[in-house]
């Protein structure tokens, strides 16, 4: 089982409570995010949703993105690459 940090890019619909329902379910999935930037564009009601998290396993990882991807406020398929140190 590898540890690593991650980089997430989220495609979501810009509406209340999409930001808190992503953190819980990194937070239930021992996952702790270290950086998070929302990119709204108010015209089209979306938002881009980008993470960079502490190390954690790959599982927890891979349990985040199935639980999310029930969701319907998201838009497109996240997208995750690792950040593995040398």
């Amino acid at each position: 089982e590898r540890f690593f940090s991650a980089y997430f890019r989220f495609e979501v619909l810009d509406k209340p409570g999409v930001l808190s329902s992503i953190t819980n379910v990194f937070s239930k999935n021992k996952t702790s995010i270290k950086r998070l930037i929302q990119i709204p564009n108010k015209r089209k009601m979306i938002a881009s949703i980008i993470m960079v998290t502490h190390e954690s396993r790959e599982k927890n990882f891979e349990n985040c993105l199935l639980a999310l991807m029930k969701n319907n406020f998201i838009i497109k398929k996240p997208v995750l690459i690792r950040i593995e140190n040398t």
